[in-house]
Formats: C-alpha cells, sequence, structure tokens
C-alpha cells in the first residue's frame, strides 16, 4: 500500500520560504571586518581562531533549528494529511474476488434467517449497490465450480449466489484467498480487493491466510452478527466389531457443546428406520475458552440378517445448527464367510505335506459353523474359477505359482480379497518374489535355523496392540510362548507393513500390509508343528478367526464417508462398462454413473449428507452409502476479526484489512483509511519540541560569552 501526504490548506505551505530568514540574516552578519596583523599579538590569534570555529558550528546547528522551526511550523499550519494513494476508494473503477463461506457452520440461524442466508444479502449488495466492481469473481468455500477469470457481467455472480447452498463439508479459507490472489493477478483494474463473507469460524481459517501483496484489501464481513451460536453435535462415530450377522458390534458417537451454558441431550441410535433400545440421556458442560466440551454415547447391536443396512445417531434437542445432530451409517453385514484353503502338493524328503493344511483345516472348522465355510483345493488344481465367491484364501505351503494363477491371486487381493501365505519347505522364494512383486510385504530370503528334538528355537515377541492379537487374553502372562526353530528371512520391506509376530532380532514372523482393496497376510513359517509350536499355542485359532472375520469386515468397512469424499463404488463380478448405475441422493435426484472396465464407478457428488443408495441397471446389484457432515464443523468457535486482521498484517506489513458486521461497516471502515490521518498536531508538537532546543541551545550561546578584559577593550581603557 502507497501512501502520500496532502495537506488541507496547501496555500500556506508558502510559509515554507519563511525558513530562509536565520539563513538570511547569518549571511548579513558575517560580513568580515579588515584585517591588520600585529605580530606580538600571534598567540592570541590563535586561540581566537580555536573559539571562532567552535562557535561556527554552534551558530550552523542554532541556524539549522530555527529553520527547520519556521518550517514545519508552516507545514503545521497548512494541515498535512497522510492517506493511501492506493486505497480501495481512490478508484471506483475496482475488481473484486467475491469469496462466500458455505459451510455447514453457516446454517446456523435464528428468527427465519441463517448466516449463509446474511452473506447472501450483503453480498448482492455489493454486486448490485452504488459501488460495486467493474469485474468480479465468485468463490463459494465449498463447491468445485471454480472461477477461471473475473467477469464483468454481475448478474451471472447474483444468480449463482442466490442458487448456493449449504455443504457439509468444511471450508479452507487459505485455499480460496490463493485462488482469490491468482485471478486477482490477471486483472489490469487500477484496484483491486477481497472480500470474505463468512462467521468466522476458527475452524476454517485454521490454515493461516497468507497474502503475497500490499496492494489488494482484504474486507471481511462477519456474518454471525456477534452472536454465540447454542449447538450440541455428534462430531464423530466410530464402529468397532465384526461385521457379520448375529455378532454385537459398538457405535460410539463423540458429542461436543459449543455453547456458552450447559446443555442436556437426549441421543439415540436407529436402525433399518425402526428406534433401537431407550435414548440414552447426557449433560455436557459450556465450552470454556471458546473449546467445546465432549462426551462420548455408545450403543450395542447385533445385525439379525446379512446384507446392507443402514441407520443413524441422533440428539433429539433442537438447537441453532440441526445438520451436526444426526451422524448417519451403511454397513454391508456378511452372513458365512466363505473361507478357501490351497493345500501345497509338493515333496520334500521327511516332511509331511499335508501338515500345514491339516492344522489350517482344524483351526478354520473350530470356529462357529455358520459363521465361516471352508473349502479345500489342491495347489496343482487352484485356478481364478477356485476364489469364485471366496472371501479370504490360506496358501498352505505352496511350492509355486503359475503365471495365471498369481494374477488371479494379485486381482482377487486388489478387489478386496484377503490372501493368507503360509511358507514350508517346499516353497519357491524365487518363484513367490518374481510373481508377487509389490503385493507381499517384502522379498522372500533364504531359510534359516534348525529343526528337532536337539535344535533350539528363538521366543517370538509378540506385538499385542496389534488387532490380530490385542484383547485375546486379559494379561500378557495369558499369551502362550511361541518357539520358532526355523524360518524365511525378508529383505527390502515395505514401508507400510505391519508386524505382528517377529524374532528377538526383529526379524518378522508374521506380517502384513493392505494391498489395493483387500490385504495381504504372510507367515515366514509354516502353519504345522514342523518349524514351531504355534499351532499348540493359544494363539493361532483366535488368529484365524480374526484374519477370516476381518476380510469380511473389511468389504463393508467403506460404506461410510465425510463430505466432499470421492466414493469408489464396486460392483464385483458380473458387471462390466457396458452396464449403468443409478444413484439416488438424499434429496430424492438420480445420478447416472459409468462404471470403468474395471467394474466401478466414482461418485464425488457428496456434499450433501445423508443416506444414497445405487443400484445397477433392472435387477442388477444394489448397495448403499452414507454421507456426513466434516465433524471438525460442529466446533462453532470462532476468531475475532481484529486478530484475524493483525494476523494477516504480520505476514505483509501494509496490507489493509477492514471488518465489520456488515458491508456498509466495512466500506465505513475502509472510507475512513483512505480518508487519511492529520499530522498538524504532530507537527505541532515537533515545533514546541524544537521551539525548547533552541532555547536551550542559544542560551548554552549567552553563557560562553565572558566579558572582555579591561587591558584588552580599547574603548575600557579610554
Amino acid at each position: 500500500m502507497t501512501l502520500a501526504i496532502t495537506f488541507v490548506t496547501g496555500w500556506l505551505l508558502l510559509g515554507l520560504a519563511a525558513a530562509a530568514i536565520p539563513l538570511v540574516l547569518h549571511l548579513l552578519a558575517s560580513v568580515r571586518a579588515p584585517q591588520e596583523y600585529f605580530p606580538t599579538l600571534r598567540f592570541l590569534k590563535m586561540g581566537m581562531e580555536k573559539t571562532a570555529r567552535r562557535r561556527r558550528l554552534e551558530h550552523w546547528l542554532l541556524l539549522l533549528i530555527r529553520s527547520a522551526l519556521l518550517a514545519l511550523l508552516a507545514m503545521a499550519l497548512a494541515e498535512p494529511i497522510l492517506k493511501s494513494t492506493s486505497g480501495f476508494f481512490s478508484d471506483k473503477r475496482f475488481a473484486a474476488v467475491i469469496i462466500v463461506d458455505n459451510s455447514y457452520s453457516m446454517g446456523v440461524g435464528r428468527g427465519g434467517e441463517s448466516r449463509l442466508d446474511v452473506a447472501r444479502r450483503e453480498a448482492s449488495k455489493l454486486l448490485g449497490g452504488a459501488d460495486r466492481p467493474s469485474a468480479a469473481a465468485l468463490i463459494l468455500t465449498n463447491s468445485s465450480d471454480r472461477p477461471e477469470n473475473l467477469r464483468s457481467d454481475l448478474e451471472v455472480h447474483r444468480q449463482k449466489l442466490s442458487q448456493a447452498s449449504l455443504s457439509a463439508a468444511r471450508a479452507d479459507m487459505s485455499e480460496c484467498v490463493r485462488e482469490a490472489l491468482a485471478l486477482l493477478k490477471n486483472s489490469t483494474a487500477p484496484q483491486k480487493a477481497i472480500y470474505i463473507f463468512s462467521d468466522m469460524q476458527r475452524i476454517s481459517f485454521g490454515n493461516p491466510v497468507k497474502y503475497d501483496t500490499a496492494d489488494v484489501p482484504l474486507m471481511l464481513v462477519d456474518c454471525s452478527g456477534g452472536v454465540k451460536a447454542v449447538n450440541v453435535g455428534i462430531e464423530k462415530m466410530k464402529i468397532t466389531g465384526s461385521r457379520i450377522a448375529g455378532r454385537e458390534m459398538k457405535f460410539t458417537a463423540t458429542l461436543i457443546n459449543s455453547s456458552a451454558t450447559d446443555k442436556e441431550a437426549h441421543v439415540w441410535l436407529q436402525v433399518d428406520g425402526a428406534e433401537v433400545g431407550e435414548p440414552v440421556r447426557k449433560i455436557l458442560p459450556a465450552a470454556k475458552n471458546d473449546t467445546p466440551s465432549g462426551t462420548d454415547v455408545q450403543f450395542v447391536h447385533a445385525f439379525g440378517e446379512p446384507g446392507v443396512h443402514v441407520g443413524q445417531i441422533a440428539i433429539r434437542e433442537a438447537d441453532d445448527l440441526t445438520v451436526d445432530n444426526v451422524r448417519r451409517f451403511s454397513l454391508r453385514i456378511g452372513g458365512e464367510i466363505r473361507a478357501l484353503l490351497v493345500a501345497g502338493s509338493g515333496r520334500v524328503a521327511g516332511y509331511n505335506p499335508a501338515a500345514s493344511s491339516h492344522t489350517l483345516t482344524a483351526a478354520l472348522d473350530s470356529v462357529d459353523v455358520w459363521s465361516i465355510r471352508r473349502r479345500t483345493v489342491m495347489s496343482n488344481r487352484f485356478d481364478a474359477d477356485s476364489l469364485t465367491g471366496a472371501q479370504v484364501v490360506f496358501f498352505a505351503d505352496v511350492p509355486e505359482f503359475t503365471a495365471d494363477q498369481a494374477a488371479a491371486v494379485v486381482e482377487f487381493v486388489r478387489s478386496g480379497g484377503s490372501a493368507v501365505f503360509f511358507l514350508g519347505p517346499t516353497v519357491k522364494t524365487s518363484n513367490y518374489n518374481e510373481r508377487f512383486a509389490g503385493m507381499l510385504p517384502g522379498r522372500i530370503a533364504q531359510a534359516i535355523g534348525q529343526v528337532g528334538m536337539e535344535a533350539q528355537g528363538l521366543r517370538a515377541v509378540k506385538n499385542l496392540r496389534h488387532p490380530y492379537l490385542e484383547g485375546l487374553y486379559e494379561t500378557p502372562a495369558d499369551y502362550r510362548e511361541v518357539i520358532i526353530q526355523r524360518y524365511y528371512r525378508m529383505e527390502r520391506l515395505i514401508g507400510d507393513h505391519e508386524t505382528v509376530l517377529s524374532s528377538p532380532a526383529g526379524d518378522p514372523i508374521l506380517l502384513a500390509r493392505n494391498f489395493g482393496s483387500g490385504r495381504v497376510i504372510l507367515a515366514t513359517t509354516t502353519a504345522g508343528r514342523e518349524w514351531n509350536n504355534l499351532a499348540t499355542t493359544n494363539l493361532l485359532l483366535p488368529m484365524v478367526t480374526r484374519i477370516c472375520f476381518a476380510s469380511a469386515e473389511h468389504l463393508g468397512a467403506d460404506n461410510t464417508f465425510s463430505a466432499g469424499s470421492a466414493v469408489t463404488i464396486r460392483f464385483g463380478e458380473g458387471v462390466t462398462g457396458k452396464s449403468a448405475v443409478n444413484v439416488t441422493t438424499p434429496d430424492g435426484s438420480i445420478e447416472v454413473l459409468t462404471i470403468s472396465d474395471s467394474s466401478e464407478a466414482v461418485f464425488t457428488k457428496t456434499n450433501q449428507p445423508g443416506i444414497y443408495r445405487w443400484e445397477v441397471a433392472a435387477n442388477g446389484p444394489a448397495g448403499a452409502f452414507a454421507i456426513n457432515p466434516a465433524g471438525v464443523e460442529s466446533d462453532l468457535s470462532a476468531i475475532a476479526p481484529e486478530a484475524m486482521a493483525e494476523a494477516i498484517k504480520s505476514q505483509n506489513d501494509g496490507v489493509g484489512v477492514y471488518f465489520g458486521g456488515t458491508l456498509d461497516d466495512v466500506h465505513k471502515s475502509a472510507a475512513e483509511a483512505a480518508a487519511g490521518d492529520n499530522l498538524w498536531d504532530r507537527l505541532l508538537a515537533v515545533v514546541i519540541l524544537l521551539l525548547v532546543i533552541e532555547a536551550v541551545v542559544a542560551n548554552r550561546f549567552r553563557r560562553g560569552d565572558k566579558p572582555t578584559p579591561a587591558h584588552l577593550n580599547p574603548s575600557l581603557a579610554a
């Protein structure tokens, strides 16, 4: 921002000529007298010249002070005004970018008018008022429709503004300001400005608003009216447990209170349109220091039938913001889990090739018969068709895979299935490393260790925090020791792997990683008792069970999303790119998607919270997913416009930031800044200071003038 000084009474600057008066007087008084030389007085001459030089400096100092005194007095009488030459009101031909916050906190309202209604009204006033810009762009914080340039047709912006609706996603004001500055850089308008119409919610300004120019003033219109909202919302919801029919699941909702007083909330669970159990009553303390209070509410429910189920956790009490009183979910609950066991058919002297497969068969069949259904196939008969209908596949010491077999396994995991590999003596590691490069958690190296009654073993280190082991038993002592005699070492591990069991030296014994939409679990030792005692401990059976349940749970884990997310819908076998899918949104409208060759489609119009249902053509696969508001938006604590202005100014000294509750207030603030600051009183203060200094300096001169001795003063001698 460029500053300039103007004068109310400019003609009084003629008084600056008075600054020359001391100089003229000095020149008139400096006429030299004729000199006569007296040799006997040469020593006196040297002393007088030294004194004359000192007095000459003192006279020049006094001269400058008196000249500055008269000049500043003339300027003060002319009333100087400090103002911005690039201020907002210095030129009516200006370009503007208008940012309107349409995140769901703007839905707070009283008296039939929401904060978004206020923003629309005030922004429309700018676009249609006398001070309207010559060109503008409109940015809605939560809209994928971003302007590419400024337009002089303001009616387009007014129409878009009138159609703006609340979004359930979070607003990123910093990103919007960055886009606005980029648009204004391409404008040739002499003046530019950015307008923000927002409720100043702290979370929207969570990232620092960065300015890289001081020539674009920022106008902040606080649409909250300075009124603190009364709101209890559900910030987040967590669902745990096996997504299997008949098994209990836990639904935990976190409530927060942004109100200034304690609030009572009755929370209830609804499944498939019916209320489940009794509502839970909670008292939430008032927010303190703009920090909401919080508490958890938990429900337990078991789904009786497999299939797609939808529901919600809701607060009965109404408040200023209703959109966060409900959080919805959509789950695909499985029935029996279909597991495929591929038994190795290799031969090694002194080794029972069926040992690993027999151990896994016993583990899978010991679970509730209705929960897991096992099917077994020999490795030499395994093909892509074998995986049809399976959710998890176990490979028990399979020697090697053909290219077609490996491709089928990779696609199975990529599409959401789980593959579990138990290695053994017949495994050809080079084949595994070649066929499954990129899918396995690392490269399989040589096997180490000795087996037999006399051979020593290693005590495996158990990761009791991993979901496969966590909470199986009450204390760590209840987990039996796993002794490993022989295992394959791993090299070049992928960073995102999870270690469940390891050697004391850190070599992985059982590890897992996600791949595509599925999961890979690798045991570097056998499932049978040839290389370890895992089968005789109390760990193998529950781990196998949890792996199976997790595979079913994983398939239904992605049915609940936050607003603004891109939702990938996977249709499974039999659905090709020639099919179409209809998605019914919560407001009843229908969107048609094109299915890709990989039997999936991506849906991006998810700003509206609620249940979305999809169906492939007629009588095709169907499903649902839930969209919830961004949980952080329930925190309605705000940042003061004054604090925001100071934060922006601290990043770029000189930028103008003006704020108010209405557009008129903001313009008034900008007009006052553009009118300038009268400096005459400050100049008068300087004049008074100079008068004091002048008196001190002049008095010093007088004290230094000593009377001339009589014997040196001819007039007195006479």
